[in-house]
């Protein structure tokens, strides 16, 4: 799946991805582009345009809510495993 495409004019800010097409305030393009940037946004109680356009999102199918499961695409993709000095053995 392609990522949506944002278009910002002077009145409106467009949004064009998943077979949709929805047009916000240009005052949330900070949050429009947090949101679809494919990284995961905590959404803070003090930032309601965020919280707005998350719920929004969501309902239209283009963000999904944080679960246990797609942590995991997050998580643990680092290794803990400190190296020694000397060079790597493959097996």
């Amino acid at each position: 799946m392609f990522p949506p495409v944002l278009a910002v004019d002077d009145t409106a800010v467009r949004v064009t991805g998943g077979g949709k097409k929805l047009t916000f305030h240009t005052r949330v393009e900070p949050a429009l582009r947090a949101l679809l940037s494919g990284h995961p946004v905590r959404l803070k109680e003090k930032n309601n345009d965020l919280r707005t356009v998350a719920a929004h999102l969501i309902e239209e199918g283009l963000c999904a809510p944080m679960t246990e499961g797609l942590s995991w695409g997050y998580t643990g993709l680092v290794p803990t495993v400190t190296c020694s000095d000397g060079p790597l053995n493959s097996v």
